[in-house]
């Protein structure tokens, strides 16, 4: 597949520029092209190592997708100061460099899919969320910060198990627990829930 892809790209005619010589038989470094939707359709943003230069994003655009680009921009920028996971101290993460090259064809990226279910987005942001919270409290005990759940915000899924819980005692659920727009039939034992005992003398 490889020489197939040389061959296509040698069809394609001479670059009007000089390529260099450098042969690089295993890679180890990644390029990622960076989705930018206000960019013009001539400019390309990449995410490249620290060690590539104008030169080398040249080529490697040129020798393996046959786009020439005719000017390119670089960037480093400096990433922000995080806290260390154990706790002892601050440390700067290692920065990134951003390269946008001009194009000679222009490109438009499609149009992203309006339905994000088949990506599982819910679980994902779901994911995220949960992530966040533990993070959040790490720090807080790093801080030396106790937890209080009781003085926490109710979170929706707490809000609805209690509106839902005082229905059954109610007895306005009918052996029926809301999900969204569809009922689930509970157990036979819900149907008359047992009422809390008074206290002995």
């Amino acid at each position: 597949m490889a020489e197939a892809l040389t061959q296509a790209i040698a069809r394609q005619g001479p670059a009007s520029f000089k390529l260099g010589t450098k042969a690089v038989f295993l890679p180890n470094h990644v390029v990622t092209f960076v989705r930018k939707d206000k960019s013009p359709p001539k400019m390309a943003t990449f995410n490249v190592p620290l060690t590539f230069t104008k030169f080398d994003i040249r080529d490697y655009l040129w020798n393996l997708y046959g786009v020439e680009t005719t000017a390119v921009r670089s960037q480093v920028k400096q990433s922000a100061i995080e806290r260390r996971s154990t706790g002892s101290g601050y440390f700067r993460p290692q920065n990134t460099k951003v390269m946008t090259v001009q194009l000679t064809k222009p490109f438009v990226w499609p149009t992203p899919p309006e339905d994000l279910e088949p990506w599982n987005k819910k679980l994902w942001e779901a994911r995220e969320g949960v992530s966040r919270e533990q993070y959040r409290g790490d720090i807080r005990k790093q801080l030396g910060k106790l937890a209080n759940p009781s003085k926490d915000k109710e979170s929706s899924e707490r809000k609805f198990l209690r509106k839902q819980a005082g229905r059954i005692l109610r007895g306005s659920a009918a052996g029926k627990w809301d999900k969204g727009e569809e009922k689930v039939d509970l157990d036979s034992k819900w149907d008359r829930p047992v009422k809390k005992k008074g206290k002995r003398n």
